[in-house]
């Protein structure tokens, strides 16, 4: 399921876009949140421009995630798990590959942002990300390794 990220721990998000994180990943096999930093609105995670911070707001999403579906099953989870025999979706979340120029006080979004990103969600214990450019424009420098 792809999910808005930002209804991963905040209940009116949840509300008016209908969607329940946790809910959604107790019948998933993958649960896949948009956690663009240019769609996160100032001050969110206590970040005044989260487009403008693209690795601690993914991190700090991503932890948000672990926090919420920590509720199926002991600790954090990162992986497919179960609680009485019922599957929970694996997260993959979807990152940030373009400029969100429609943002107030946005950055361009480089390699160098692409890749701090991806480096937040194995720093947040996952293993698995997508990117989204609606142009469909990837740069190869996004899959290298950091230096």
């Amino acid at each position: 399921a792809d999910v808005f990220g930002t209804i991963i721990d905040n209940d009116y998000d949840q509300t008016i876009v209908g969607q329940e994180y946790s809910e959604l990943a107790a019948h998933c096999d993958f649960i896949c949140p948009m956690v663009y930093p240019s769609h996160y609105g100032p001050g969110v995670y206590n970040i005044a421009i989260p487009d403008a911070a693209p690795y601690d707001t993914v991190f700090t999403s991503m932890i948000a995630s672990k926090k919420a579906l920590g509720e199926y099953g002991t600790g954090f989870i990162a992986s497919l798990e179960t609680r009485d025999n019922t599957p929970h979706a694996k997260v993959r979340p979807w990152l940030q590959a373009f400029t969100a120029t429609w943002v107030s006080g946005h950055i361009p979004y480089t390699p160098s942002e692409v890749r701090a990103q991806i480096q937040a969600v194995y720093d947040a214990g996952y293993e698995e990300w997508i990117l989204w450019n609606a142009a469909v424009k990837y740069d190869q420098a996004y899959f290298e390794p950091s230096h």
